[in-house]
């Protein structure tokens, strides 16, 4: 299928492929293609070699003899749950419906059910009348009690929202795979483009000064609002620096007015004790700092300024030192740090993080200039077992924009309780977990999630800014996520090129987009970070758009090869 923007906007100027003005892609001619051509290999079978000599089908064969020898029940390529045969009804999609319509207060039956489920405080009329509900989801919660269900569903609010969301989209779309939303679990926003560093891989070209074009505050209220009427269970702040625009409290009490969980992805240069307290009065619960070292010297030198490793490792442990606040420790990986990720995750847990999160180096914005610096696929795979390894530990939460994480939980851990990442969800253990990763899919972009650019650009990936679905000040934000040109093809794992299309795990993986998107200018393409595609990504290498480094010697010095 073959798609343009023309089919889908109203007198669009091919903009959405387009850099803006301002980045690094304008000032190198970075092009994107604007149609979705259709793969040209006849073999649709996951144990094709003609995208690389390592296969998804004979990878699963590989994984299922391990399974014989070493541990029953390893690896399964599909969980089912049997509330899944339930969803997929008629009638229970009609119920879903009508318990997911919001009245004149913009209220659900489906939140009152769950908030009055087992609670002795909840009006007797709303317990007799759900209670024949209350004693389906009795049924369907297996193991876990009802003290732990309620700590987990009823009584976080954030959640509620997002089973409003679900019940909407079952009712709509039915269940898919991976599953169609109604509405995003989750928007990424670029509250200014303004920053006080100058990082060399930063994704937003983001500079000393805002944009002319920022959205104001006036309109950044109501694009709230907005997201509050739709159930949205999540936004994260993001930048530029967000702590440094005067728009961050207001923004932040208004999402908690709407019962929004918030988080913020900063530097930490300026958190202190009372900014932390400030923020933490606002709703905020979770702050995520970015660091590139465990070395001050190379932190800084990444960074562009000195002193800015000491003044990120104060901010996260004034994080820690408030009430109600979470903290995140975020490491994008490249060449130049690479060999640092298992002594980043051991600083994270003494600084008392909750969260490691790992951000694949995507060649955007001015990262766009050191490309050389990606790591290989099969320093990705290493990478992304010391990270499972790390999760099955069941200590810190680790996280991780590389999908194929999902791959190595389904292959790397045990059925009955191993932990399984749910795309952008984060994690669960056992079946469920690995059910629910089936449906949320992976990469997320522009389905599960989107980010909205200080302009009010509304584009599917932060890792995307090219790729512009409208702009929130011509159109309501709902109606830009369910009629963007990127829709099907997001939406669709079998609209995919090179393995991408045909993987045994296209459902728990989809390949990152924005990975593909940056290295050959196609939204559809395959993954050049997975080893997969390994074909495709020595291609690259032999254009020189990618590099491939054998022995550590080869690695670049942390600035000069990288730039």
């Amino acid at each position: 299928m073959t798609e343009t923007i023309s089919s889908k906007t109203e007198g669009a100027d091919n903009s959405y492929t387009r850099p803006t003005s301002h980045s690094t892609a304008a000032e190198l001619g970075k092009e994107y293609e604007h149609t979705f051509t259709p793969g040209e290999d006849r073999d649709k079978t996951p144990v094709r070699t003609s995208d690389g000599a390592e296969t998804s089908g004979h990878y699963v064969t590989q994984c299922k003899a391990l399974e014989d020898h070493i541990t029953p029940r390893l690896l399964q390529p599909d969980f089912h749950h049997p509330l899944e045969n339930w969803l997929g009804r008629r009638p229970l999609r009609w119920l879903l419906k009508l318990i997911s319509r919001p009245d004149r207060r913009g209220r659900t039956a489906l939140e009152r059910i769950i908030k009055s489920y087992h609670n002795p405080d909840a009006p007797l009329s709303q317990r007799m009348k759900y209670a024949p509900i209350h004693l389906f989801i009795d049924r369907m919660r297996g193991d876990t009690d009802v003290a732990t269900f309620r700590k987990r569903l009823s009584e976080h609010e954030p959640t509620v929202r997002g089973l409003v969301i679900v019940a909407r989209s079952i009712s709509e779309f039915g269940l898919t795979i991976p599953q169609k939303f109604v509405a995003p679990l989750f928007a990424v926003w670029n509250l200014t483009n303004r920053c006080n560093l100058a990082c060399s891989h930063c994704y937003q070209d983001s500079e000393a000064s805002a944009l002319e074009n920022e959205l104001t505050l006036d309109e950044k209220l109501p694009l709230v609002d907005q997201m509050g009427r739709a159930h949205m269970p999540m936004v994260a702040m993001s930048g530029g620096e967000p702590t440094i625009s005067p728009d961050l409290l207001p923004v932040l009490l208004r999402a908690k007015k709407h019962g929004m969980h918030t988080t913020i992805a900063t530097n930490g240069t300026t958190m202190t004790r009372d900014r932390a307290a400030e923020l933490a009065a606002a709703g905020l619960r979770y702050v995520e700092i970015s660091l590139d070292s465990v070395n001050p010297a190379r932190h800084d030198e990444f960074r562009g300024h000195p002193g800015m490793w000491a003044k990120a490792i104060a901010g996260a442990k004034n994080v820690v030192a408030t009430d109600g606040m979470r903290l995140g420790i975020a490491m994008c990986i490249h060449q130049g740090n690479i060999d640092e990720a298992s002594d980043m995750i051991a600083l994270a847990e003494d600084l008392g993080a909750s969260c490691f999160a790992h951000f694949n180096f995507i060649p955007v914005g001015r990262g766009l200039k050191m490309v050389s610096g990606d790591i290989t696929p099969n320093q990705r795979e290493k990478l992304l077992a010391i990270l499972n390894r790390k999760m099955q530990d069941d200590g810190i939460g680790i996280i991780s924009t590389a999908p194929q994480l999902g791959r190595m939980c389904l292959v790397g851990s045990p059925i009955d309780d191993g932990k399984a990442t749910c795309s952008h969800a984060g994690s669960g253990s056992g079946v469920k977990a690995r059910v629910v990763a089936k449906y949320l899919g992976g990469c997320g972009a522009g389905r599960t999630y989107i980010c909205i650019e200080p302009s009010g650009n509304v584009t599917p990936c932060v890792y995307m800014p090219q790729r512009v679905m409208g702009n929130v000040r011509n159109k309501p934000l709902m109606r830009i996520f369910r009629e963007s040109v990127f829709w099907d093809v997001l939406n669709d794992r079998d609209q995919r090129l090179h393995h991408c299309e045909v993987c045994a795990f296209k459902n728990y993986c989809g390949g990152c987009r924005a990975r593909a998107d940056a290295y050959f200018g196609q939204l559809h393409a395959g993954d050049p970070g997975c080893i997969f595609n390994s074909k495709h990504w020595d291609r690259l290498v032999e254009d020189g758009v990618a590099v491939e480094y054998t022995s550590d010697a080869d690695l670049p010095p942390m600035r000069h090869g990288l730039a």
